[in-house]
């Protein structure tokens, strides 16, 4: 376990997560080609979708030898419709390397998964790419790290510019080691370059001396300070979040990919330097001769079933029993174990604490489930997914195929735990993070099942809740084998402080009694009664009367849906739908019309400001009202201005 080093690519999207890590598969030995996104050659885009758009959709697991240690790496998608992809992958990773494009800086999404990292304590390294493009700034970007980020960067490894301003070569700040891309610089730029590496390594040897007393001693007397001294120094800041290293390349054209994978081997942590919680909290975790126990963080439905499981305990072996802690039950076998290089694989013999694999087979595992052995089932905490906010309906065209259409949705939810299927007669719901999530749905179906269908233009999935408290009462009566039966129902509903779904109880001890009461009142709170399901308030059920035996099931259940709307009507029921926080990017001279265009639709504008690239406006909004925004912001900016969304969660308009 010490020499295993499990990590994710993060980033937002273009940034070039795909791009880098085919480097390092070519690097590492593990493919003899540079795989392309462009050309669609790149091995961990290896869905059809994923190489007809451009972009990673989901995340793909390979495993490479580097420096004697074995590094499990993640492939992160970058769009924030797919975040269920990298909130599952940060659940079971170890440290990760965020990527920040030299030119356009620290951008939206980059900032939601650092969030996401430091939420984790994950250990966080910083390579900024695509360097050797115009107008790439190292200088800014660190700068941007420092504000936007708020963490203390420490380049470790810094680029090198020739007279002409061109990508050179790079400078390991800790060794003094240079590389050069085309031949050694010219004689008049060499002292400026050493001065900007020496001053690199003097900016290292402060940040160790702030951890080693030893080391500012010799830095004062003017002593060369070893590499290997200043990592060990730096080595807990990094693995505590209080220093992150930097690091300068271009992954497209392999500069810098070698000293970032000896970064990962000597700045992130093994399994056994991790944090005392999470996964790594169960008792005996890192430990092979404990019972099994690991967490299936990733289902998805290939030419087969594919369950990727991380294991936190014990050694998974095929052959061997185990059982899903969620529905404890009969034992299950795999007959093979698999380690992944996106979508190939390798049978291997058994997998110790810390690895990451796949068992291949319909289990009924779902993402969040711990496997375990049979004698020791334990609790592992799951990965939280956001709740989806737009919806659209799939009616087939042929009504005959909606069993097959249900089918394959029904397998791309077990997939995608933000993805969600309800039946309305002849037409399915689906609910899902954005429209690229709900359109890459409806392509994925389409290839799946062959049937063919209709998709109606997405709506915001809206929910409800009460504007105070109130209570009501209501009687039932009806005629029964010729005698008159009543049953009554008190209900009172008031707000809660948090967002999540209606909390339905029972009051005054009567909770066995009133049982299908009580299930009418959860069902009633799901379907809503005006917007949407009920959230941030809870339902108490103070009294349910009947005059005989028996007659709370059928009476009881109509006294209390009626006593609920009334006491919703006297609440005040108001409508709470999705809100996304966005961030503009257009040409300065397109502001003004911008952020008018932004409060027309009910935007809260937090930050107008200029920078490099032009300029970036950033708020929240409704999501209703931004729907279809990109087409009216490239009319605006002539094609020029790009806008990235992200759900933050629901509020009144």
């Amino acid at each position: 376990m010490e020499r295993l080093r499990t990590f994710g690519i993060v980033a937002h999207i273009d940034a070039g997560k795909t791009t880098l890590t085919e480097r390092i598969l070519h690097d590492a030995g593990a493919q003899p080609y540079f795989g392309s996104v462009d050309d669609g050659t790149a091995a961990m885009d290896w869905l059809p979708a994923e190489r007809s758009r451009g972009i990673s959709i989901t995340a793909a697991a390979t495993r490479v030898q580097w420096a004697g240690r074995t590094l499990q790496i993640v492939d992160t998608p970058g769009h924030v419709d797919f975040v269920a992809e990298v909130e599952r992958c940060l659940h079971v990773l170890d440290g990760v390397v965020v990527l920040v494009d030299g030119v356009r800086g620290v951008e939206s999404q980059t900032v939601a998964v650092w969030r996401q990292a430091v939420a984790r304590a994950l250990p966080r390294i910083v390579f900024v790419n695509k360097l050797d493009r115009d107008g790439a700034d190292f200088d800014g970007g660190v700068a941007e790290l420092r504000t936007r980020l708020e963490c203390v960067p420490l380049p470790v490894v810094v680029p090198f510019r020739d007279g002409a301003r061109r990508f050179a070569g790079l400078g390991d700040a800790l060794s003094g080691a240079v590389q050069w891309f085309d031949g050694r610089p010219d004689a008049a730029d060499a002292p400026r370059l050493q001065a900007e590496l020496r001053a690199a390594h003097d900016r290292v040897v402060d940040a160790a001396a702030d951890a080693d007393e030893s080391i500012l001693a010799d830095a004062l007397a003017g002593r060369r300070i070893a590499p290997e001294r200043l990592r060990a120094a730096l080595r807990p800041r990094v693995l505590a979040g209080d220093v992150v290293p930097v690091l300068a390349g271009a992954a497209l054209w392999n500069r810098g990919v070698d000293w970032l994978l000896d970064a990962v081997v000597h700045w992130l942590p093994s399994p056994m330097e991790t944090s005392r919680a999470g996964l790594w909290g169960v008792p005996g975790a890192g430990r092979p001769d404990a019972d099994l126990c690991g967490l299936v963080f990733k289902v998805q439905h290939a030419d087969e079933v594919w369950n990727f499981v991380r294991v936190v305990r014990g050694v998974l072996r095929p052959g061997v029993p185990w059982v899903r802690a969620r529905q404890p039950g009969e034992a299950m076998v795999a007959p093979e174990l698999w380690t992944m290089r996106a979508d190939r694989h390798e049978a291997i013999a058994e997998a110790g604490p810390g690895e990451i694999v796949v068992v291949p087979g319909e289990y009924g595992l779902r993402t969040g489930d711990p496997v375990c052995a049979p004698t020791a089932v334990a609790a592992l905490p799951p990965p939280k997914f956001p709740a989806p906010v737009l919806a659209v309906s799939f009616e087939p065209e042929d009504g005959r195929d909606l069993a097959r259409l249900t089918q394959a949705l029904r397998e791309l939810a077990a997939d995608d735990p933000t993805l969600r299927v309800d039946r309305d007669g002849d037409r399915l719901r689906v609910r899902g993070m954005g429209e690229l999530h709900l359109e890459v749905t409806a392509d994925a179906v389409r290839a799946r099942s062959g049937v063919l269908f209709h998709a109606s233009k997405p709506q915001v999935d809206r929910r409800e809740t009460v504007a105070g408290a109130a209570a009501a009462s209501q009687e039932v009566r009806a005629l029964t084998s010729g005698r008159e039966r009543s049953a009554r129902c008190q209900v009172a509903v008031a707000p809660t402080e948090d967002d999540a779904p209606a909390v339905v109880v029972a009051c005054d001890g009567a909770a066995d009694a009133v049982a299908p009461a009580i299930d009418e009142l959860r069902a009633l709170a799901v379907a809503g009664s005006q917007y949407g399901p009920l959230h941030g308030c809870r339902i108490e059920l103070h009294a349910a009367v009947g005059d005989a035996a028996g007659v709370l099931e059928p009476l009881g259940q109509q006294a209390a849906a009626k006593a609920l709307a009334q006491a919703l009507e006297r609440a005040q029921v108001v409508a709470l739908e999705p809100y996304v926080s966005f961030e503009v990017l257009c040409p300065e001279d397109a502001m003004t019309p911008v952020v008018a265009d932004l409060a027309s639709r009910g935007a809260q504008v937090a930050v107008v400001a200029g920078g490099r690239l032009g300029g970036r406006v950033a708020g929240r909004a409704p999501l209703s009202r931004m729907l279809g925004y990109v087409t009216k912001l490239r009319s605006m900016t002539r094609g020029l201005g790009e806008v990235h969304l992200r759900p933050v969660g629901y509020a009144r308009r």
